[in-house]
């Protein structure tokens, strides 16, 4: 379930911060602004949606529309899973036009740490993952012409 939310989570800032930057064309603004409404429909209301669009990159913004999801029961909802991985779909396609690789820095974690469904038709490089409590988990990354995927 957690894993799910935080799916869903990431694609959304993921897909604000293409929107916001006009990366990837009409694909990723048409499924980004799929996904949006469905979590605005879904929620019944769009202020931490609007937070997480506004600094894709907080930490607290995207932890708010967490918690929302979660208080609303939305935690492992097939069709915001669904909508997340269309979304990262099209930011992937849009990359792998290009040959795009993705590059993370430095990331450490409070409890956890959970990197997900990273796609890159190019390369993956990623920088010190540290947990400071609990586990680190990398799952589901993929970089290159059908590199096979790490755990």
């Amino acid at each position: 379930m957690v894993e799910v939310l935080a799916s869903v989570i990431g694609a959304f800032a993921a897909g604000a911060l293409a929107k916001a930057g006009d990366v990837g064309g009409r694909a990723v603004t048409d499924a980004y602004d799929a996904f949006r409404a469905l979590i605005v429909r879904k929620l019944g209301k769009g202020g931490a949606v609007q937070s997480v669009e506004d600094e894709p990159r907080s930490e607290t913004a995207q932890a708010t529309l967490a918690e929302a999801l979660a208080k609303a029961g939305l935690s492992a909802d097939p069709e915001l899973a669904q909508h997340a991985d269309a979304l990262r779909a099209a930011i992937a396609g849009a990359a792998g036009a290009g040959g795009a690789g993705i590059e993370v820095g430095d990331i450490t974690g409070k409890v956890n740490v959970l990197v997900n469904s990273l796609v890159a038709s190019g390369r993956i490089k990623l920088g010190d993952i540290r947990a400071e409590t609990g586990d680190a988990t990398l799952t589901n990354l993929t970089a290159g012409a059908g590199a096979p995927k790490k755990a």
